[in-house]
């Protein structure tokens, strides 16, 4: 009896030990690229017998992959491929362990190749940290670091470079008028460029100036600062007035319908256009909260802006909390969100999720990256959303958090906590610059969403002003 139960243990585990691999689970990657890029794609399986594997992947172009090296039971095997032709392709992939013994092929995954996503790209010689802006006549304004403001046509030809004097840092976004291109600078200074590239006024605040400039219906000019007061100044230069808020401002301000001007700081600020308190929102002693954010506005004139406490903040036109809602793991959020056209908030916080709030629900995750996220997404009327995170890539992601594409903008990383944000144009192309210096154009697949705030400082100009 003894002799038959060890006979009986050996022959179970030699059928064990030819157990076939487990055929992988879909592959995970990205719904669409181009000719240019190389695609990635991840897999992860297990072998029953806990063995090493290799994988195999059929590109679905009539190219099949020679066999990897052999990885543990279990890891996220990821390999890459360049398409060299445009089209529809089913991709699958299947494993073997290290007895030889191949599983089936897994469910295919189909990727959507188009002629080119990048359309060009343009190299400055400083760092971009904020949003660009379109002009009426489809040309592009971006600043950098160094103190330059940049113009170039739709095809990325270079048509004039403005530098401030001295050359003082600009991580601000320009703000195209009628006639005129307004950036702040680290030089304490509000610079009105004319379209040919000259400076046709400045105006000197206080201390350095970090706060995207807003404009108002007759292109007065709104920008906080960091000695802690909002500016108001005519489209001439002169000082209409300033309010004194509690601490510095590092955000912008955004203008309701009614010319209301609202920004954060140590509390969220309503001010009307001649300059008086309109009121004033402070949260908690006990939060600890200061408002890096700049606010968006919904249709129905609530204010929502994102705080260091990991909250959003909806507060209405009136200055009362309409809610308060914390992301899960109450990581601060330092950039604007962005309002799809069924008034859902979209935005980023520090540990690099890009968090979705629809009216009556919580704040729930839509997509991981691997860095913080100090941007602003920007949606398409499709709801496809666009965001940069920190580990140097820009996303691409659908509302269901499935990505579309997404595509190395910097290969550093950097100290700052102010990232670039992309812009949607009108011809649905999408403009991103990053802190290596380079500005990227790509084709997206549809105009900026008409909503109350699509995307940075709503809407291509920066003017940061709901009309309607």
């Amino acid at each position: 009896m003894k002799f038959f139960l060890i006979v009986l243990v050996i022959f179970s585990t030699a059928l064990a030990a030819n157990m076939t691999p487990i055929t992988p689970d879909s592959i995970i990657t990205q719904l669409f690229g181009d000719t240019t890029k190389a695609i990635d794609f991840y897999v992860q399986t297990t072998d029953p017998d806990n063995d090493k594997i290799a994988y195999q992947f059929d590109w679905g172009d009539g190219i099949i992959a020679d066999w990897s090296a052999y990885s543990p039971s279990g890891y996220l095997f990821t390999s890459n491929h360049l398409y060299k032709n445009t089209g529809s392709f089913l991709c699958s992939v299947r494993v073997k362990d290290e007895k030889d013994s191949i599983s089936d092929w897994s469910q295919p995954c189909t990727l959507n190749i188009l002629p080119q996503l990048l359309k060009w790209v343009y190299e400055s010689e400083s760092g971009i940290f904020s949003g660009c802006a379109v002009g009426k006549t489809k040309e592009i304004y971006f600043t950098c670091e160094d103190g330059t403001l940049h113009c170039l046509d739709p095809d990325g030809t270079p048509l004039w470079k403005f530098s401030t004097t001295p050359h003082e840092s600009i991580y601000s976004a320009p703000t195209v008028g009628e006639k005129i291109v307004y950036i702040t600078s680290d030089d304490s200074k509000l610079h009105a460029i004319n379209f040919s590239g000259n400076e046709i006024w400045n105006f000197k605040a206080e201390r350095s100036i970090t706060s995207t400039p807003a404009l108002g219906k007759s292109e007065n000019i709104y920008f906080g600062c960091d000695d802690g007061n909002l500016y108001a100044v005519s489209n001439t230069g002169k000082l209409l007035w300033k309010f004194k808020t509690g601490d510095e401002i590092a955000g912008s301000p955004s203008i309701g319908k009614d010319g209301t001007i609202y920004i954060g700081s140590d509390s969220i600020y309503a001010i009307s256009p001649n300059g008086k308190k309109k009121w004033i929102y402070r949260p908690a002693e006990e939060d600890e909260v200061y408002f890096f954010a700049s606010p968006a506005i919904g249709s129905d004139g609530t204010i929502y802006i994102g705080g260091t406490d990991g909250a959003l903040y909806a507060i209405t036109n009136n200055g009362r909390l309409k809610w308060r809602a914390l992301n899960p793991d109450e990581d601060a959020i330092r950039a604007c969100g962005a309002i799809d056209k069924s008034g859902i908030i979209y935005f980023g916080a520090e540990n690099g999720i890009l968090y979705k709030k629809e009216m009556y629900g919580e704040v729930t995750q839509l997509y991981e990256s691997d860095d913080y996220i100090f941007s602003t997404p920007a949606i398409d009327t499709l709801g496809n959303i666009y965001f940069v995170s920190d580990d140097g890539f820009l996303y691409c992601i659908k509302n269901d958090g499935k990505l579309l594409f997404k595509w190395t903008i910097a290969e550093d990383s950097k100290e700052m906590m102010y990232s670039p944000s992309p812009i949607i144009s009108d011809d649905g192309m999408v403009y991103v610059g990053s802190w290596e210096g380079k500005f990227y154009a790509f084709q997206g697949f549809a105009p900026p969403a008409k909503s109350s705030w699509p995307m940075f400082r709503h809407d291509q100009q920066n003017s940061a002003r709901i009309e309607k």
